[in-house]
């Protein structure tokens, strides 16, 4: 079994919250986008001053492009290929599309900017339409930047910040261009930024295989560290290199244990929470001197945790994760119009703390206002259509099932026979749900089913008979399926205290994959071992429970005010 791959466009309609955040996001923020503003510094390559408005393109774009795929929409269509369009207008003819000055070129953010540029037109070229126009752009983008690493810029580490992580992060990118040309060159490259560990402090790969905590490799910039080991699972997964799998394995293990917050984001020790910082055991500070968990620092871990899934297909661990971030961190840092998002999370996560908007990033740092964008306005999306894209993927003989949000599903097989799977259930709320499969003639189809690590009571019934399942692993089901064959799952969720290991006198609580939170300036605090209620009418969109006078609803529906006056509250203190 192979992991799966993303369904034609449309294929997949999704009815649950993750549509319905997705719908929200396209609508209000991505087809109401300026793009043309956010490439008119590559137009006129007037970013002279060392800021990132070089970023914002990219991200959005490649979000747009994903989220099209997901939801196709005419409206986002035309957005997208019009801005490619004018992106690709910027390119001159040495190949270089920059928003620098040719003086201050493959300094500061540069090549982090041309980076974004090169991944979106990528997706565009593999989800959107194989230009080849596209694809030689790429091309001369990647040849042009080569071009310009010679003497004591020779090293691309010596090119950007954060000790050359944010340049070297680039080679992931360069990976997947080899990929679509075949080119040695560029996978030349690409073993070039691996090899030399892309730090200037030290290998970074050999400090994971060294067992070095992360937030003592390199500088421990969270976002752009790992973006680099999301590179190192594409160069093994092209080389064979066994040494970068087991590097990228044991960093994810170690981030997990180590760093990952309940709510799946992580980061700390600056204002904006944006390094690795011993963040399970720091997360339940009541003064942690620091903003915690950058939503930038959710969504790459989640694109992380996907890297991780490819290196061995029946390891669902990085799906657990993956689903945590989702319906917790990143959910919870959407505004509800879908149009905002949080940079750092609430901080402090034991009471008083409140979602917020960022400033303008620009104008924050550089008193020059770009049209209210932030890093993690920009990467948000990237995030909510990511995690929606892997909750069902396409398989060579059947379909993956990852996340139980409700769907239906048209596909056609490869020999031409049209099915179709819908699951029901208003998963996560409701911890039963039902998978029925329609074909007009019976199909040999393999249907495989995560089974969360946290449903230990899980049973499972294929058309009522019970089929032994075990947490943690997934469920092949391999067989005939004819029209109306019906799987029905119970997950058999029920509250759980959780207590961070290396922490004491706190807990939090999770009703399967979802964090409750205790929204508003509500002071009750739950007993952990007493009985929860659901009940209906609470301010929660996913789940609501109360105890007694204490009301908890989804972390992602709390504080959705984002006010000082609506503050959440995830850790409790025990009595």
């Amino acid at each position: 079994m192979k992991l799966g791959k993303l369904f034609s466009p449309g294929a997949l309609t999704f009815n649950g919250h993750i549509g319905k955040a997705l719908a929200k996001n396209i609508s209000s923020r991505l087809e109401t986008l300026d793009y043309a503003l956010m490439v008119d510094p590559f137009r006129f390559r007037s970013e002279d001053d060392g800021a990132w408005r070089c970023e914002f393109w990219g991200k959005n774009v490649r979000a747009a492009i994903l989220a099209w795929h997901l939801m196709p929409s005419d409206t986002l269509l035309q957005k997208i290929k019009s801005t490619v369009k004018d992106m690709l207008s910027t390119q001159t003819p040495d190949g270089c599309i920059s928003s620098y000055p040719a003086y201050k070129q493959i300094s500061g953010w540069d090549v982090w900017g041309r980076k974004y540029v090169l991944v979106a037109l990528l997706r565009y070229y593999r989800l959107i339409e194989p230009d080849p126009a596209v694809l030689q752009a790429c091309c001369k983008l990647v040849d042009h930047l080569i071009g310009q690493l010679t003497g004591e810029k020779a090293d691309l580490r010596n090119c950007g910040m954060h000790d050359g992580l944010a340049s070297c992060s680039i080679v992931g990118g360069i990976i997947e261009l080899y990929e679509l040309t075949g080119e040695k060159r560029f996978l030349d490259f690409a073993r070039s930024l691996i090899e030399s560990g892309c730090s200037l402090k030290e290998n970074v790969f050999d400090a994971a295989l060294n067992g070095v905590a992360p937030k003592d490799i390199g500088n421990a910039k969270a976002y752009e560290l790992s973006s680099c080991f999301e590179g190192a699972s594409a160069f093994y997964r092209v080389t064979n290199e066994v040494r970068y799998k087991e590097a990228v394995e044991k960093y994810f293990r170690a981030i997990v244990k180590n760093e990952i917050f309940v709510t799946g984001t992580a980061g700390g020790k600056d204002d904006c929470g944006e390094f690795w910082f011993d963040g399970v055991k720091n997360q339940v500070s009541a003064d942690p001197g620091c903003g915690l968990g950058e939503t930038c620092v959710t969504v790459t871990y989640m694109r992380f945790c996907g890297a991780v899934a490819m290196l061995d297909e029946y390891d669902q661990s990085p799906f657990d994760e993956m689903e945590n971030s989702l319906y917790n961190a990143l959910l919870g840092a959407m505004s509800p119009s879908g149009d905002r998002w949080t940079h750092a999370n609430p901080t402090p996560l034991t009471g008083g703390g409140w979602k917020a908007f960022p400033p303008d990033q620009i104008k924050r740092w550089f008193n020059t206002p770009f049209d209210e964008h932030d890093c993690c306005r920009a990467q948000g999306p990237e995030g909510l259509a990511f995690g929606a894209a892997h909750a069902v993927l396409k398989l060579s003989d059947g379909i993956m099932v990852n996340f139980y949000e409700d769907f239906l599903l048209h596909d056609t097989t490869a020999s031409g026979e049209e099915y179709s799977v819908k699951v029901s259930g208003g998963y996560p709320a409701s911890g039963k749900i039902e998978l029925c499969f329609n074909s007009a003639q019976p199909l040999e189809r393999k249907i495989v089913l995560r089974i969360p690590t946290w449903a230990e009571n899980c049973e499972l019934f294929l058309n009522g008979e019970n089929i032994t399942v075990h947490a943690g692993k997934y469920c092949i089901l391999e067989r005939v399926w004819s029209d109306g064959d019906s799987v029905k799952i119970d997950f058999k969720p029920e509250v759980k205290v959780i207590r961070p290991a290396g922490t004491s006198g706190v807990f939090a609580l999770k009703y399967g994959p979802v964090v409750l939170a205790a929204s508003g300036k509500n002071d009750g605090v739950p007993e952990p071992e007493n009985v929860f209620e659901p009940f209906a009418d609470g301010c929660g969109k996913i789940v609501n429970f109360k105890q007694g006078e204490v009301l908890l609803c989804d972390y992602a529906s709390a504080g959705a005010e984002f006010s000082p006056d609506d503050p959440l509250r995830v850790f409790f203190e025990e009595n």
